[in-house]
């Protein structure tokens, strides 16, 4: 029963391109971030055309981001830097991709 319902689910992302929809969007919310960073002359652990964005803060970025955002902390860059992960999906609102991406500017 447990891989019957597995597959309706499967089966209703696959109709009507809504699979596609939902990762069209999550991208274009990573993509919203990502050319923040770009703007801001941030370097990138790995280049990442998908919904994943690897961007090198400086400590006191991350630091300072960690009270307002989620994300995951990669590691060491050196000693005044570190890469995060910024994951965006189907449920991130571009507002909120977008205030992010002015807090980076701004920082």
């Amino acid at each position: 029963a447990k891989g019957r319902l597995l597959g309706i689910q499967f089966e209703t992302l696959f109709e009507d391109g809504l699979y596609y929809e939902l990762g069209r969007h999550a991208n274009e919310a990573a993509a919203i971030i990502k050319e923040a960073c770009v703007r801001k002359g941030l370097d990138f652990l790995c280049d990442s055309p998908t919904n994943q964005q690897f961007p090198i803060l400086p400590n006191d970025m991350v630091e300072a981001f960690r009270s307002k955002y989620s994300f995951a902390d990669m590691g060491a860059v050196g000693d005044d830097r570190r890469a995060v992960r910024f994951c965006t999906s189907w449920a991130t609102r571009l507002e909120d991709a977008q205030t992010l991406a002015k807090d980076i500017l701004e920082y």
